[in-house]
């Protein structure tokens, strides 16, 4: 069984005929189809991904097709939407990707249901600018403060005058927190340790540029989606695959691809290790994803596994 784990459906320029004719090409039995909901979002491409075109797909293509849906945590009815979506066919809480983290509440009722139906959950992991916005009661030093925070000089201050202003003024994160109109995906990995232990029935995936980056120490610093570079020492990202056998990851997009193309040697010892906890995906991404597997030598019992069994296994739970 070949099965690319992680597609959409009108992402990049991407319609149903589209995905059957990538299926057909590479001989891939099926892929897994996902939505991504925001009901906030940062901008109106999240607008297409939803779950109605994705279910059109699938009924379309049952075959081919696994339906997969995570309604935005942030919806009071969330839990009743996908548990409504999974007595239609749905298999996965897929992609989560939301402004939320592992504290919030409502974020472990929609965990709480997917925990119900044995469903495994994909979570986006970005750190993202934050974006900050005014109120019509800021004063002229909040404006000033504002524009500083926007701007790249922020960051250069000292350590100590960032201090000094928050003394003075208030509560930097207080200030903060009521001017933030998008926080990032903070699904960061304190956050996701959190819902690792406390749903260990349920099998994550994890994906993005905050979770492929981390496959190395210098994650803080190289935080371009294209890493470059030895990588001397292994990131959380490793440890945290080791530690919980309930966290996966897909190598789909930019982020999953430059992580493993930066140093191949690393890269092979990386993937013959967690060979039964990786799987291959795209996320519409034509980048030579699995053609940088092959390129790796990882024998043919790992490569069966990464192409398609652990995620096969995965929706037997």
């Amino acid at each position: 069984m070949r099965i690319d784990a992680h597609m959409h459906i009108n992402f990049r320029n991407i319609s149903s005929r589209n995905i059957i004719d990538y299926l057909d090409k590479h001989k891939y039995d099926c892929c897994w189809l996902m939505t991504r909901e925001d009901i906030h979002p940062e901008n109106g491409n999240l607008e297409s991904l939803s779950i109605e075109n994705v279910y059109e797909t699938y009924l379309r293509y049952p075959e081919r097709i696994v339906p997969m849906y995570a309604p935005d945590p942030r919806c009071d009815d969330a839990p009743e939407k996908l548990l409504a979506w999974c007595s239609r066919g749905v298999k996965g809480c897929a992609e989560l990707k939301t402004t939320v983290n592992g504290r919030l509440g409502k974020l472990k009722k929609l965990l709480d249901a997917a925990h119900h139906v044995k469903m495994p959950v994909v979570l986006h992991m970005e750190n993202r600018p934050e974006v900050l916005e005014g109120t019509r009661s800021d004063s002229t030093l909040d404006i000033m403060l504002l524009k500083l925070m926007q701007t790249s000089r922020f960051k250069g201050l000292p350590k100590k005058i960032i201090n000094l202003i928050s003394e003075v003024y208030e509560p930097l994160a207080q200030w903060k927190k009521r001017r933030t109109v998008f926080p990032g995906y903070k699904l960061d990995f304190a956050s996701l340790r959190i819902v690792l232990k406390e749903y260990p029935m349920i099998k994550f995936i994890a994906h993005g540029p905050l979770f492929w980056r981390h496959i190395s120490t210098d994650g803080e610093k190289n935080t371009c989606i294209r890493q470059e570079g030895t990588i001397k020492k292994e990131g959380p990202a490793c440890s945290f695959l080791r530690h919980y056998p309930n966290l996966y990851a897909d190598i789909s997009a930019p982020s999953g691809f430059y992580a493993l193309n930066r140093d191949h040697a690393f890269s092979r010892r990386f993937l013959s290790e967690f060979s039964h906890k990786l799987l291959f995906g795209t996320d519409n991404y034509p980048m030579g994803h699995e053609d940088l597997l092959k390129s790796l030598r990882l024998g043919p019992k790992a490569m069966r596994r990464l192409m398609g069994t652990n995620a096969q296994q995965i929706l037997m739970q």
